[in-house]
């Protein structure tokens, strides 16, 4: 009785996370947002072509320099397109993360406008 009772539990907080983590995502709702949503969904798309990169260091080292120009009191914005510049550089021919570069870079442009 008590297994049943841990598996229902165990199924029942495994679909929360999936409503919170997939379902409950809006759309952002201003530009500063915007380049958030870029930056985790480049993240991502990071994570996933990995194995497909020539140099995976070097670009998980540009991503980490990027956000931490974004976290600083006044990102910089012809820094943030030199450092955008050399990520696209190093995504190569990968058209997925290229294409993620590309909406970051957008997101960014809009956000500095």
């Amino acid at each position: 009785m008590a297994k049943e009772k841990f598996e229902l539990v165990f199924l029942a907080g495994g679909l929360l996370l999936d409503v919170l983590a997939n379902r409950l995502r809006r759309d952002p709702a201003t530009p500063r947002e915007a380049v958030g949503a870029a930056m985790f969904t480049l993240d991502q798309t990071f994570e996933e072509r990995r194995g497909h990169l020539v140099d995976p260091r070097g670009v998980s080292d540009q991503i980490d320099v990027i956000k931490a120009e974004l976290c600083s009191d006044k990102p910089h914005k012809l820094v943030l397109e030199a450092y955008l510049d050399e990520l696209s550089g190093r995504a190569g021919a990968d058209a997925e993360l290229s294409e993620a570069v590309a909406r970051l870079r957008e997101a960014v442009r809009r956000w500095q406008s």
